[in-house]
């Protein structure tokens, strides 16, 4: 009744615009029911506080749960960068540039990022001096769809799509900075113009069996491409009727893995696995002269047989690890212009690794294998290299080592003499499979 009378009384006092519950503007959560503002007598409300105030509650209750995936996949990206100084030394007659001198063989950017409910994407771009001048490659760029197969099959099913390393022999997906010996053997440099690089899709299935592991792949690109930090172009560009270097084609071509560990005990494993390639039109380009290059599509056909065995000596920081591999390469080549012929080459290789501890390990590298296109006149090529590494830590080390070359054309054969750093800044590339399970 009070209150009554005191609201009579004012009204026949100088009149005022009565207080109005603001209202509101945001999301229909924001506000579930009227908004009921108690107001002293003597004090009219503020409109504006009321909305910063339901603003604000707003924010603190929807805001946080928002994350952009761009922002994720920016945040969560690790980035890093690989060195790869060379100095290698020969008494070669006409020895070429990537000789006597210290040269950055390769620098390396690594990165990789999450792709949440999916895998992750990866890429590697890399500014290498093959011996001419620096060339930038991009080594690999991609994504891996990771552990999608569910409860439908045992184990573990990935697959990897872009530009990737195929999934051949053991050593294929290491590049030359990560390799034990200080430059890949002569066979894969031959035959698949270094790392051979796909661009497609490749699956992949790992399981568990008893006392060892299993695992299989096959993959089907558009494109392939050998890699060589050794090689003029990093054996990307050139066009000579045996180039160990470009094989990119526009048509298609498969691959075919399968390998299989088993463990004996006492620190001891061994590894045994086939693979295949196979692309039906692959390009031969010859350089005429002139400008003028010759294009022939030729069949392309590799099987390899590759074997391990590595034994951690007990109660010790030893291991040794032996590698070998076994390559025939059933292909068609220019043998005229204008003309294929047919022809079979083998290479085979063995590495053999002593580590002796953290610090120290050193090794073999032995590799033999017919030049392609020439086995008829038995001109067989070579390479064989002696190494001794130094590792300050897991991402920096140094190696010494003595090679010798027989480049298998009827051309000089020599040894050189030379040292490599290897150091990482940030995170490392981490996209090869590993070789033990």
């Amino acid at each position: 009744m009070l209150l009554v009378a005191q609201l009579l009384l004012f009204s026949t006092m100088a009149p005022f615009q009565e207080p109005v519950t603001p209202s509101v503007e945001g999301p229909p959560e924001a506000v579930q029911e009227a908004v009921i503002v108690e107001v002293p007598l003597n004090q009219q409300p503020v409109a504006a506080d009321i909305e910063a105030e339901a603003l604000a509650a707003w924010l603190a209750q929807d805001g946080p749960e928002w994350d952009s995936p761009t922002g994720r996949f920016i945040r969560d990206m690790s980035l890093g960068m690989t060195v790869d100084l060379f100095a290698e030394f020969t008494e070669k007659k006409g020895s070429i540039e990537e000789f006597n001198d210290l040269r950055v063989r390769s620098a390396q950017l690594n990165f990789a990022s999450p792709i949440y409910g999916t895998g992750h994407a990866f890429a590697t771009l890399d500014l290498a001096d093959g011996g001419d001048g620096a060339d930038f490659i991009l080594r690999e760029a991609g994504a891996w769809i990771e552990d999608f197969g569910g409860d439908w099959m045992p184990g573990r099913v990935d697959a990897q799509v872009g530009k990737y390393l195929a999934d051949l022999g053991a050593f294929n997906t290491v590049m030359a900075n990560e390799f034990a010996a200080p430059s890949l053997d002569g066979v894969r440099r031959s035959f698949f113009g270094g790392n051979l690089v796909m661009t497609g899709a490749e699956i992949h299935h790992g399981m568990p069996i008893q006392d060892g592991y299993f695992r299989w792949s096959a993959g089907l690109a558009g494109d392939v491409e050998g890699q060589d930090v050794d090689a003029f172009g990093n054996g990307l560009i050139d066009t000579s009727a045996l180039a160990v270097g470009r094989r990119g084609f526009s048509n298609w071509a498969g691959t075919g893995r399968a390998s299989l560990q088993l463990n004996f005990g006492s620190g001891m494993s061994g590894r045994i696995g086939a693979s295949a390639y196979y692309a039906p039109e692959q390009p031969i380009f010859t350089d005429l002269g002139g400008g003028s290059v010759e294009r022939l599509d030729a069949r392309n056909t590799m099987h390899g047989f590759d074997g391990g065995f590595l034994w951690a000596v007990p109660d010790s920081t030893m291991s040794h690890e032996l590698s070998l591999e076994l390559w025939i390469n059933d292909s068609e080549y220019r043998s005229a212009p204008n003309v294929l012929a047919s022809d079979k080459a083998r290479g085979e290789w063995m590495m053999y690794e002593l580590v002796y501890n953290a610090n120290w390990s050193a090794g073999a590298l032995l590799s033999h294998y017919d030049v392609l296109g020439l086995s008829t006149i038995d001109l067989d090529g070579s390479y064989h290299s002696g190494f001794l590494t130094y590792s300050v830590n897991e991402n920096n080390r140094f190696t010494l080592f003595v090679t010798h070359t027989n480049p298998g054309f009827n051309i000089e054969k020599f040894f050189t003499v030379g040292g490599q750093w290897v150091f990482d800044l940030g995170a490392k590339r981490d996209n090869s499979f590993a070789r033990w399970h």
